[in-house]
């Protein structure tokens, strides 16, 4: 699988401003290894272990012990594909009202976790740092109401 097929570039993002809204789940420790197209984050912390933050379900997995296991294809092959979809992404990719655009990924228009359909039609291409904040605070209010009840 080549990956960049299936990540953005972030060089020229403010990775502090992509990190901040979700805080409340993960530590200041973690740094951005990959952006994917789906708006989804392979991080690292401090001890060089690796995570899945996955925006859209609005959880954190330790996938690794070792960062690079990710980039010398360690993980399995699961693991790549729920990290990248590259079904959905290609999918997306051949609709012409689909391209994305710099600073851009492809977002929910309703969350899955909110009985939003995991399909194209659901999907559409939205600023990457509005995704960030507006996902973070649907999904900080979803585990304030699992926490009360």
């Amino acid at each position: 699988m080549n990956i960049l097929r299936y990540t953005i570039n972030y060089t020229n993002l403010d990775y502090s401003k992509l990190l901040s809204p979700w805080k409340w789940l993960i530590d200041e420790d973690k740094e951005i290894i990959v952006i994917t197209k789906m708006g989804d984050l392979v991080l690292k912390d401090s001890s060089n272990m690796l995570y899945f933050l996955s925006i859209t379900d609005g959880s954190m997995e330790h996938i690794s012990n070792y960062f690079t296991d990710f980039s010398k294809n360690r993980l399995s092959a699961e693991q790549y594909y729920e990290i990248f979809q590259p079904t959905l992404i290609e999918n997306l990719e051949e609709l012409d009202d689909k391209n994305l655009k710099e600073d851009q990924i492809y977002a929910y228009r309703i969350l899955p976790v909110n009985g939003g359909e995991n399909s194209v039609t659901n999907i559409f291409c939205k600023d990457i740092y509005e995704h960030f904040i507006l996902a973070s605070a649907a999904h900080k209010e979803i585990d304030k109401l699992r926490i009360s009840s």
